[in-house]
This record gives C-alpha cells, sequence and structure tokens, in this order.
C-alpha cells in the first residue's frame, strides 16, 4: 500500500514540475513582441494558436470579425476579437 502512494506521489510531483515549467515557457513567449501584436494575419494565427487556414475560415464564416482593405489584400484579424471570439465557442 505504501507503494501506491509512493508512485502517486511521485507521478504528482512530476504533474507539478511540468506545469510550472509550462507555466515559465508560456510567459517567456507572451513577452516575445511577435506575440504581442495587435493586429495578426492569418499566418500569424496559424502559428500562435496552432490552427489550420482551414479552422480561421471556418471561423470567419460564423461570424468572426476581419478587416480586408482590398478584394486580395491581406486579411488581418484584431487579436481582441480573436481571443473573444473563441471564448464564447466554448
Amino acid at each position: 500500500m505504501n507503494t501506491k502512494i509512493e508512485i502517486e506521489r511521485r507521478v504528482y510531483s512530476n504533474l507539478v514540475k511540468t506545469v510550472i515549467q509550462t507555466k515559465k515557457l508560456l510567459m517567456e513567449l507572451s513577452n516575445r513582441p511577435e506575440f504581442n501584436k495587435e493586429w495578426m494575419t492569418i499566418s500569424d494565427v496559424e502559428v500562435e494558436f496552432g490552427m489550420s487556414r482551414k479552422i480561421i475560415d471556418g471561423f470567419r464564416k460564423k461570424g468572426l470579425k476581419t478587416n480586408q482593405t482590398t478584394r486580395n489584400g491581406k486579411i488581418l484579424i484584431r487579436r481582441s476579437e480573436l481571443e473573444k471570439f473563441l471564448t464564447k465557442m466554448k
């Protein structure tokens, strides 16, 4: 019985260490200027949020607000709009 408790403590300890390391990594990444842009291109969203172009286009059809100055111009997405949209989807 004690062996089971020791294993569970070790697993819990490793989990806590992993969470702390992940939190540190996310804090380092959030301080990088490329991850603090207010306006993002489709490729920025793909890299930062790990979404495919197809998913982003689906979000646009479902109402995600974007900005495109010309017919074939760059599609820009405001970070706050994307975050608000993703929060609503949950």
